[in-house]
């Protein structure tokens, strides 16, 4: 990789401030459980729409013009339940889903596949899940017990958010974890 790529994504980032309270005293809780697991830093949970991976500075700029037609109304997004992938009995990703406000970034998504494949890249073959990384599963220690927190959450919603952006993301990374910054926004038609 020579250094001119940049690792990307786009994303829905998470920014209210009580819905990321919540989300920490969850973690606080599974902190507390003494499993092995690494947090997402607060100032990094986002709804990832597509990971681009490694891109060079003129495959960007197709992407921003590509992104720049991405088109939708502001909208309530409520970020409900917790869960884990591939699953609780095999957990690697511990996860906080969404409830009102699904379809629409089901449509989202849509349109940056359809609108991100025309500039080369490929469409996503598993089938879309929105959801938000909040922790990375180390290894199986306390398993059933994150399990069952986990599972006592499943209908929980954690509040409801505005969401009027969508980001094409920078990750730089770096021993002390990633850091995310904002290459380009698209705002909500209002």
């Amino acid at each position: 990789m020579s250094g001119s790529q940049v690792r990307s994504f786009v994303s829905i980032d998470l920014e209210d401030e009580q819905i990321l309270s919540k989300v920490g005293s969850i973690m606080s809780s599974l902190s507390a459980l003494d499993g092995d697991l690494k947090p997402v830093e607060r100032e990094n949970i986002h709804l990832t729409l597509k990971f681009l991976g490694n891109v060079s500075p003129t495959k960007l700029a197709e992407v921003r013009s590509a992104l720049a037609e991405v088109k939708f109304q502001p909208f309530a997004l409520e970020i409900k339940g917790a869960g884990a992938f591939p699953s609780l009995k095999r957990m690697n990703v511990i996860w906080v889903g969404v409830g009102e406000g699904w379809s629409q970034v089901e449509l989202i998504f849509e349109q940056t596949e359809k609108l991100l494949h025309q500039v080369g890249f490929s469409r996503e073959t598993r089938p879309f899940n929105p959801h938000i990384t909040i922790a990375r599963v180390r290894s199986g220690r306390k398993r059933d017990e994150i399990a069952s927190f986990l599972g006592h959450l499943a209908e929980e919603s954690f509040g409801t958010f505005n969401a009027e952006h969508v980001r094409l993301k920078q990750s730089v990374l770096s021993p002390s974890g990633p850091r995310y910054s904002t290459l380009f926004e698209i705002g909500a038609q209002k």
